[in-house]
C-alpha cells in the first residue's frame, strides 16, 4: 500500500506544474497589479522574460480593462512654457492607495511632457543647438524610455508631435508629426510612426487646415486623435484608415452663466471615449461649465454644471487671486467611471478640488506644495497648467 506524500510534496509539485507552463503561469500573472509584477521579474530569468514581453502587457491590458478603458490613478503636472513642474508634487494621486512614479529615470531632467496616452507620456528635451528638439517616449510604471527621431523633412516648420496608443487594442503605439508646408495656402504634411515596425511611413498626407486648430494639443481614443482648436472649427485623423475630418468647436459663451461677461478658460481632454470641454467664466463667477461631443460629432452638448459656492463655505480661507478681473481656478481633469464615482478635478490657491459630477459633491482636497523657483513664473489663474492622465501600465516603449 502506497503511502500518502506529504502535502509539502504536493505544494512543491503544483508550484512546477505553474512554472512550466507559461499558458498558466500567464493566466495567474496578468491578475496581478502593475507595480507588483515589477518585483516578481526579479524571481527568475523566465519570469522577467514573460513580464517584460509585448504579448504579456497587452494581455494585461486586457485584463484590467473595463469596458474597453483604463482608469487612470493620478495626474502629472506641468507649465506649459516651463520644463520643471510647479510644485514639489509632481503628479497628484487619485486615489489613496496610489504611489505615483518619480520621473527621475529620464536621462537629462531638463524636459517638458507633451501628452500622455494610456500609460505612456510622450515628451522634448530643452532645446540644444546642436541637436534642436530632441523627443522621447516612456513608461513611468516600468521606468523605461525611448528617443524618438523625427522624419527628416525640408518641407516647411515642425507644429506638432502627437502620441496615439490604445493597450487594450494593441501593444503597439503609433507617432503623428504635423509640419506646417512652405506655402502661403495654409497646407500641413502629416507623418505618421508605428511601434511595431519601427518606422515612418514613406508616404505622408497633405492636408488644408486653419492657423486656430492647436496640433499641440489633442486627444486620442477609440482610433481617432482629435486637435483642439482656438475656432469654430477643428479636424479629427482617423489613423487606421488614414482619413481627416472636420469637428466643431464649442461656440464662445455657450450656456454660460447669466452672471458672466466672458469666458475665462477651457479644458479640452478625454475620458472612457467621451471628449469633454471645461469651460470657466468671468467675472466673480464661481460657476463653471462641462460639454461633451456628440457620438457623431454633429455638436457639443451641455453635460454637467458646477458651482463653487459650497466649497467657499467649506473653506473661508480659500484665496482665488485676481488679476484684473481674472480669477484663479482651473478645471485640471475630467474622470468618467463606470459602477464608480465620475469626477472632476479643479485647482484652486495650490489645492486640488475632487467633485463629484453627479451630484455635485466634494469629494476631497489634495494640498500641493509651493514650488518657490516656480511661482512667480505660474500665472495667478493658472491657464498655463497642463495635466497629463497617469496610468498603470506594463505597455513597452
Amino acid at each position: 500500500m502506497k503511502k500518502p506524500q506529504p502535502s509539502s510534496s504536493i505544494y512543491s509539485s503544483s508550484a512546477e506544474t505553474i512554472a512550466h507552463n507559461q499558458d498558466l503561469l500567464t493566466e495567474i500573472l496578468i491578475r496581478i497589479p502593475s507595480k507588483h509584477l515589477l518585483k516578481l521579474k526579479l524571481i527568475s530569468k523566465q519570469w522577467c522574460s514573460l513580464i517584460s514581453s509585448l504579448q504579456f502587457s497587452h494581455y494585461h491590458s486586457l485584463h484590467h480593462q473595463n469596458r474597453g478603458f483604463l482608469t487612470p490613478t493620478a495626474l502629472f503636472l506641468g507649465i506649459g512654457n516651463y520644463y520643471r513642474p510647479p510644485f514639489e508634487l509632481p503628479a497628484l494621486p487619485l486615489n489613496p492607495e496610489t504611489r505615483v512614479p518619480l520621473l527621475d529615470f529620464i536621462a537629462d531632467p531638463h524636459f517638458k511632457i507633451l501628452q500622455s496616452c494610456n500609460g505612456l507620456l510622450l515628451g522634448h528635451f530643452y532645446y540644444n543647438i546642436n541637436e534642436g528638439l530632441r523627443y522621447f517616449i516612456c513608461n513611468p510604471t516600468t521606468r523605461k524610455f525611448k528617443m524618438i527621431s523625427l522624419p527628416v523633412s525640408q518641407l516647411g516648420s515642425l507644429r506638432a508631435v502627437n502620441l496615439a496608443f490604445d493597450p487594450v487594442k494593441s501593444p503597439y503605439y503609433k507617432i503623428i508629426c504635423v509640419r506646417k508646408l512652405l506655402s502661403t495656402n495654409k497646407r500641413f504634411g502629416l507623418y505618421i510612426y508605428s511601434s511595431k515596425s519601427d518606422e515612418w511611413d514613406s508616404s505622408w498626407i497633405s492636408f488644408r487646415a486653419n492657423e486656430y486648430i492647436r496640433f499641440d494639443h489633442g486627444v486620442f481614443f477609440n482610433g481617432i486623435f482629435h486637435w483642439n482648436s482656438n475656432g469654430r472649427n477643428s479636424l479629427r485623423f482617423d489613423l487606421e484608415n488614414k482619413v481627416l475630418k472636420k469637428m466643431p468647436m464649442l461656440a464662445p459663451m455657450f450656456q454660460a452663466p447669466e452672471s458672466s461677461e466672458d469666458e475665462d478658460s477651457r479644458y479640452f481632454g478625454e475620458s472612457r471615449g467621451h471628449l469633454h470641454l471645461g469651460v470657466t467664466y468671468m467675472p466673480l463667477c464661481f460657476k463653471f461649465n462641462i460639454f461633451e461631443m456628440a457620438a457623431d460629432y454633429s455638436h457639443w452638448f451641455h453635460k454637467y454644471c458646477l458651482n463653487l459656492d459650497d466649497t467657499m463655505k467649506a473653506f473661508p480661507d480659500l484665496r482665488f487671486p485676481v488679476v484684473d478681473i481674472y480669477y484663479g481656478f482651473h478645471v485640471l481633469s475630467v474622470i468618467r467611471s463606470e459602477g464608480e464615482e465620475s469626477k472632476v478635478v479643479i485647482l484652486v490657491d495650490y489645492k486640488a478640488i475632487c467633485y463629484d459630477l453627479k451630484d455635485g459633491i466634494l469629494l476631497n482636497v489634495h494640498e500641493l506644495k509651493q514650488c518657490a523657483e516656480t511661482l512667480n513664473r505660474c500665472p495667478l489663474n493658472y491657464i498655463g497648467i497642463q495635466v497629463y492622465q497617469y496610468f498603470e501600465t506594463l505597455s513597452c516603449v
